[in-house]
């Protein structure tokens, strides 16, 4: 086999794991019921496709390490939410930001970030982590859409959050909360910086072709 070919055939092989990469999800959804966006979701029709999770939490769909980047997208309330992952220093609030970060995964290792109600909303509990998510019946909860586009642009997973906005009064009654999950939205974007298998794999190929050359 001429050295030509093998180029050919690695070049092949590079394409289909390339292909096969690009199509397999870095993370999933354990639990949790899927369902159309409610219409009075204030970004439905930013979305597409428009369903998302809810209840279910996001894990890590592989044991890789994964860089995330975080992204402010939208908020419907009108008082100061907040998003950490990792550290409270990556923080995003109902003001906006974004940050990123690469971490070390095993298959099954839970995303890690908590969203909390504003102060002056007073829920009880006022906060949820991914890992303690739940369904979201008029209580601080999320839900989670998986390789949606939001206003046109591709996101491995969107995050939406419902801080219950139970506080609200009017003439003495207690509005009760819409749980349409719309109160903090934020995309996530992941990519595995660099894979083992094309490493190992150009390893290879060089030792094959440093062999061919011992033997010409």
């Amino acid at each position: 086999m001429t050295n030509m070919k093998l180029i050919k055939i690695a070049a092949a092989a590079l394409i289909t794991l390339s292909s096969f990469a690009a199509q397999a999800g870095l993370m999933y959804i354990d639990g949790g019921t899927n369902q159309a966006v409610p219409a009075n979701n204030y970004f439905k029709s930013a979305l597409n496709p428009q369903t998302y999770n809810i209840g279910g939490n996001l894990k890590a769909n592989q044991t890789d390490t994964m860089f995330l980047s975080f992204e402010f997208l939208g908020k419907e309330a009108g008082w100061t939410n907040t998003f950490t992952s990792e550290s409270n220093t990556n923080l995003i609030t109902t003001g906006g930001g974004s940050f990123s970060y690469s971490k070390a995964y095993t298959l099954g290792d839970l995303i890690d970030f908590t969203f909390a109600a504003g102060a002056n909303l007073n829920p009880n509990p006022n906060s949820v982590a991914n890992g303690s998510n739940n369904g979201g019946n008029n209580i601080v909860s999320f839900a989670i859409a998986l390789d949606t586009t939001f206003n046109g642009v591709l996101y491995d997973a969107i995050l939406f959050f419902d801080d219950t906005g139970s506080h609200k009064i009017v003439n003495g009654v207690k509005v009760p909360d819409d749980d349409n999950h719309d109160d903090l939205i934020i995309g996530i974007k992941a990519h595995v910086p660099e894979s083992s298998t094309f490493v190992l794999m150009l390893m290879g190929l060089a030792g094959l072709f440093a062999a061919r050359r011992l033997k010409a």
